[in-house]
């Protein structure tokens, strides 16, 4: 699960409901659309949710300067973006970009995801307070804050009896509640590494940047790639690593 979606790419076609028997009353379309529930994004769908907005971002951020002056004459304006100001460009872009992912999400599969709905509220706090005072930290505390509140909120439910990553798989898994537990406390150890790894990291790249002025700083390139390739990656090798775990306690859906 990353910070700009801790969201899975695997999908799947988007689930049909079963033709309601005939009551004598409805229509059958009338009873297909009574008896359909939550229904999940297609894959092609699930990916552009997820990433779209993460690849607005990385193409406003790195070619940003190159193309806005080009855009701006299309416009008849002088558009230009001085070094050093690329992140406000692809934060100001990526808000609605993602505004526009969670809105079509909820409104297809209707529901709202716990997850996404923590994410939505820490991406568009922070990110607004970053165009709003102009300071680029809240964006690199982002995925700190996120990681530490999945880890505290994960750790949380265990201590209160509540397995809340049961809840956030939403029935897409079945396993049983020591198999959950187990999953769920490697889970909330590993967010809380990524927390304390990022927010190590994040502060190590910009340690010679004067971050009270917005001034080119060497350091947060690498950190846009560490954040959007790295931790995706350590992400996926981390889910992936949990798959023997999963196969040998997978149980069957009750029927």
């Amino acid at each position: 699960m990353t910070d700009t979606q801790e969201n899975s790419t695997a999908a799947s076609d988007t689930p049909q409901a079963p033709p309601a028997p005939d009551d004598g009353g409805q229509s059958q379309p009338e009873a297909n659309a009574a008896a359909a529930g939550p229904q999940r994004l297609s894959g092609r769908a699930k990916f552009l949710v997820d990433f779209g907005p993460l690849a607005i971002f990385m193409g406003a951020y790195f070619m940003g300067r190159r193309f806005a002056p080009g855009i701006g004459n299309l416009f008849g304006q002088n558009w230009s973006i001085a070094e050093g100001q690329e992140m406000y460009l692809a934060v100001g872009l990526f808000l609605p970009a993602f505004a526009v992912a969670f809105a079509y999400s909820v409104w297809k599969e209707r529901r709202i995801a716990p997850m996404l709905l923590v994410i939505g509220v820490v991406i568009g706090v922070l990110g607004s307070l970053t165009l709003i005072l102009h300071n680029k930290i809240f964006f690199y505390m982002k995925p700190t804050i996120v990681y530490a509140l999945f880890a505290g909120v994960l750790g949380g439910g265990l201590w209160a009896k509540r397995n809340l990553l049961k809840t956030a798989f939403d029935g897409a898994l079945h396993l049983n509640e020591a198999a959950w537990r187990t999953l769920t406390v490697r889970y909330a150890i590993f967010f809380a590494v990524l927390a304390v790894g990022h927010e190590i990291i994040w502060r190590w790249l910009m340690r010679d940047c004067d971050l009270s002025q917005d001034l080119p700083c060497a350091g947060e390139p690498i950190w846009v790639n560490i954040k959007v390739f790295g931790f995706t990656l350590i992400n996926v090798v981390f889910a992936a690593c949990q798959a023997p775990f999963l196969a040998k306690n997978m149980e069957e859906p009750a029927q």
